[in-house]
């Protein structure tokens, strides 16, 4: 097994998992699978190939973290630290934490915090879309669009950090992608859609805080089960889970039950709104406290406050965050910037202290959830193992004091940081998608998790016509009920079934009405409406035949990813009918069937076939059932046939007709949207790969450009053997001109003038240069063409002895090869010799092994010919009496009894050696042995 090098900073646990994926047989070769966590902040990407560990990607800038922005600029998108480098001076062409925005609309409170922190890009919310758009560099674009982008440009820096690792995969196509623990429906399927324009399959989404456990689980087994917190503070989020990991013993096709680690989520709790960027905000408020005094006092300009200048919030908050990160490990930092805004400085001074004092009403809220999460799986301190931290804002000092006094009781044993806090979650994201796929077979690792939202079904009767805007009837008849409990697992089916013979209208939507309810503020409640259609009409049909009313069954699904769907409505109607059947009665009247006959009418009490045929089989066994009445009855001529009324069953099905939609004010993207978004992006693509090449084409025009120069200056005698001074002038005035065309004209020009420009500049000069290199070149071409010709004639004098089946003509057509070959060269080297330094060449070095070609086959083809064939020796297969008639085709006798001595003692010899070896393992031979042998 090969281990490939892997960075220091790779966690241990990569390690293992590296021996689970490279001990498996059945990888498909060049397949990968991403782990995405698009966090609010950075994007962190985990990719899983044939033969390598399971490891972080690292983009172009080599970083395991890439910014989640992008920078739309003169009609160029930069990812990451590109668009991050220029945050500042263009920041209202740099939209970020996009993910935020996917199915939520701008009076949410996740995307109002966003501009209270001074994000310059504002969603806005457009109806036509039915959802928030933003508008960057005069386009409009949906966050899925934005989003879509983002793992797109995940896909690239993976193939290009598989291609630096030495591999070589296609982009790949399936995903796993994280997401909040508070991620309502609306909000992961609008992920989903994002992934869907970016062409990417999604294996599942899977919550934050469970790819984490599940990255921690991998490389474990549980002999005592363990309950762990998992405390994860994010850039914008907090989310706290509690998880019981334990082994459980799995039944085996053969051999014993297999031991499998598993992981179980008990509870769930979070606070949508406070992360790291909660801390940095209030430096961010402080600074600009600072600095309008510092700016009221040198300009008297007292109205003013630099939060109104989107511009100077962006640079403090950028040094927000240096100060934040200092002060962790600091008790003071001096801050200054420069011309923050009017040509005004900041220079202030911040302490731990004042820190931890501005952000107090956040350490409350920061242990909250850890209260919430014993509560809800009613566990105690004391039987907790361990809380685990993960992302970046818990590196506050003040959060862990925080969580050791008022959380764990003051334990500070309980706390601990056993896994790459910030790369877990895009780990174990990566590692959920090799088990989900087929593609890798990894070590199996049980997971169950939850739903904290409880899901309700509303049933009505279902309007005339086709208005979407009337979601009921003003019917009195309807129906409710909550079909997935709050905190119950997912990946599970529930059906809900009643009586009703009208078409019905069905209102999914999460339940509000419990006091529990942890819905976010501001989610959307409303989340599919759907029109079943089809119940009138198979009412009808059942009514026509005096059966009663259909029996409705709805099936829900709620899937591992968290999406609730409608996924099968049927209809079914239960008949009763009477038939008649022959039996056998003893002469008393008393009934005598067989055990066979009334197992077999009890098997048949209910039919749940199709009417038609369901009565063609009843007829079938009807008439089996006379032919073996009629033989009882021949056997036992005391009993007699007789008829009885039997009641039996059958089910009437049908399939009910679906139409789904949406409602609210944001809603998933529809068919139309999905085609014209994706026209854009590929758009956008198209003119991305444009400019690469115009950008490519420009830089080898200006490169050639220096070349030329550096040339001209650099080698100047070796160019001035082959060339005069009015082609080197002319060469170097190209240069120049080029040079300026390209700061002038060229900044504008197209991809097809760039590239005739290039050819314009570059073929005088590769004349001089090919010149040069032919110098040297040609002759030692010539030379080795000539000492290849001397051994071929070598080898042709050789083979008159050593392979006598080349014949003379075929050894003569390959010496007159080699004499016309020689003839070429002398030909083209008194060509040559006629020419001056500076004219084109007769020939160049490249020509010389051509001429050799023909040759070269010829010989290769000769050196196979396989040697002649000895003459078979005749086989004399009569008796010896018949010795005068073996002789009659031979010229001479002599030769013939020859060939006849050599031919039995050769016999002789080969009896002798099979009777030694016979000799080792068998009784010596008898005297009818010796007579077969003399006979042979």
């Amino acid at each position: 097994m090969r281990l490939h090098s892997h960075r220091a900073v790779v966690a241990a646990a990569s390690f293992c998992l590296w021996t689970c994926l490279a001990s498996f047989s059945g990888t498909v070769e060049g397949r990968a699978i991403l782990g995405v966590d698009l966090g609010s902040l950075y994007m962190k990407v985990a990719l899983v190939q044939s033969g390598s560990p399971l490891e972080i990607v690292t983009n172009l800038h080599a970083k395991r973290k890439t910014e989640q922005m992008i920078l739309f600029d003169q009609q160029q998108r930069f990812y990451g630290a590109d668009a991050s480098a220029l945050l500042a001076r263009k920041s209202t062409k740099t939209p970020s934490a996009m993910s935020v925005l996917l199915g939520r609309d701008e009076q949410h409170p996740t995307v109002r915090v966003l501009a209270e922190r001074h994000y310059p890009v504002r969603p806005v919310y457009n109806e036509t879309r039915a959802g928030v758009t933003l508008t960057v560099d005069g386009v409009e674009f949906t966050p899925e669009e934005l989003v879509a982008m983002v793992l797109s440009h995940a896909v690239d820096i993976s193939v290009a950090y598989a291609t630096e690792q030495g591999s070589t995969i296609a982009p790949p196509k399936d995903v796993m992608l994280t997401v909040p623990s508070y991620a309502t429906q609306p909000e992961r399927q609008a992920l989903l859609d994002a992934a869907g324009l970016a062409e990417l399959n999604v294996l599942g989404l899977i919550d934050e805080n469970t790819a984490s456990a599940l990255h921690y689980a991998m490389d474990k087994s549980f002999e005592t089960p363990q309950l762990i917190i998992f405390y994860n503070m994010g850039a914008s989020a907090l989310q706290v889970s509690l998880i019981r990991f334990f082994n459980y013993e799995q039944p085996q096709k053969f051999g014993k039950p297999k031991t499998v680690p598993a992981l179980e989520v008990l509870g769930k709790s979070w606070d949508a709104t406070l992360g790291g960027q909660a801390f940095d905000q209030i430096v961010v408020e402080y600074l600009a406290d600072e600095f309008n005094k510092a700016w009221h006092a040198s300009t008297g300009k007292t109205e003013q406050d630099v939060r109104s200048f989107p511009r100077a919030m962006i640079k403090l908050r950028l040094q927000a965050n240096k100060v934040k990160h200092v002060l962790s490990a600091n008790s003071e930092i001096p801050v200054y910037m420069e011309a923050v805004h009017d040509d005004v400085a900041l220079s202030t001074t911040m302490t731990r202290e004042q820190l931890e004092l501005l952000a107090s009403s956040l350490w409350a809220r920061a242990i909250q959830p850890v209260t919430d999460v014993l509560q809800q799986a009613n566990v105690t301190l004391e039987e907790l193992t361990i809380l685990e931290l993960l992302g970046g804002g818990m590196r506050v000092p003040r959060i862990q004091t925080e969580l050791i006094e008022n959380g764990l009781g003051g334990n500070a044993a309980l706390l601990g940081k056993h896994i790459n806090s910030d790369e877990s979650m895009a780990l174990g994201a990566a590692f959920a998608g090799a088990n989900i796929s087929t593609a890798f077979r990894v070590r199996q690792v049980g997971m169950t998790d939850l739903n904290p939202f409880a899901l309700s079904v509303t049933l009505t009767n279902l309007p005339d016509g086709d208005d979407t805007a009337s979601e009921a009837s003003n019917d009195e008849w309807s129906k409710k009920a909550t079909i997935f409990k709050a905190f119950g697992k997912v990946g599970v089916k529930k059906t809900i079934a009643f009586t009703h013979d009208t078409d019905v209208h069905c209102a999914l939507d999460y339940d509000t009405d419990g006091e529990a309810s942890v819905l976010p503020a501001g989610s959307q409640t409303a989340l599919e409406r759907y029109r079943i259609s089809g119940v009138a009409a198979f009412a009808k049909e059942m009514a026509d035949k005096g059966l009663g009313k259909p029996k409705l069954s709805l099936q829900f699904e709620l899937s591992a990813s968290g999406i609730t769907a409608l996924v099968k409505a049927e209809a079914a109607v239960e008949e009763t009918y009477t038939v008649e059947e022959e039996v056998e009665v003893e002469d008393d009247g008393v009934t005598n069937t067989t055990e066979d006959e009334s197992e077999e009418e009890k098997k048949n009490d209910t039919e749940a076939d199709g009417e038609n045929k369901t009565d063609d089989s009843h007829e079938v066994k009807k008439e089996k059932k006379t032919i073996k009445v009629q033989k009882t009855l021949f056997g036992l001529r005391q009993r007699r046939p007789a008829f009885v009324v039997k009641e039996k069953k059958r089910l009437h099905k049908k399939e009910l007709t679906v139409d789904t939609y949406h409602v609210g004010r944001v809603t998933p993207y529809s068919a139309e949207l999905l085609a014209a978004s994706k026209a854009k992006l590929l758009e956008m693509a198209r003119n991305d790969k444009e400019r690469m090449m115009l950008e490519e084409a420009k830089n080898r025009v200006e490169s050639y450009i220096y070349y030329i120069k550096n040339k001209l200056t650099d080698d100047e005698e070796e160019i001035g053997t082959v060339s005069t001074k009015e082609q080197r002038e002319e060469c170097q005035k190209a240069a120049e001109a080029a040079e300026e065309w390209l700061y002038d004209d060229g900044y504008s020009a197209d991809l097809a003038t760039m590239e005739d420009k290039y050819a314009e500049l570059s073929a005088p000069f590769e004349k001089i240069m090919l010149r040069v290199k032919e110098t040297a070149a040609r002759p030692e071409a010539v030379k080795v063409l000539e000492k290849k010709l001397e051994e071929v004639e070598a080898l042709i004098k050789k083979w008159e002895t050593s392979m006598p089946q080349v014949t003379e003509e075929e050894r003569t057509k390959v010496l007159d090869q080699v004499e016309e070959v020689r003839k070429w060269i002398t030909k083209v080297e008194g060509m040559q010799a006629k020419k001056k330094p500076h004219d084109e060449p007769a020939f160049v070095s490249a020509d010389v092994p051509l001429q050799a070609k023909d040759l070269e086959l010829m010989v290769v083809r000769l050196s196979k010919k396989p040697k002649p064939k000895p003459p078979k020796k005749k086989k004399d297969d009569k008796k010896p009496g018949n010795s005068t008639d073996a002789m009659e085709d031979t010229e001479d006798p002599a030769a013939v009894n020859k060939t006849e001595a050599n031919s039995s003692e050769s016999a002789e010899n080969k009896s002798e050696a099979e009777g030694a070896q016979s000799n080792e393992t068998l009784p010596e031979p008898t005297s009818g042995d010796a007579g077969m042998d003399e006979e042979l």
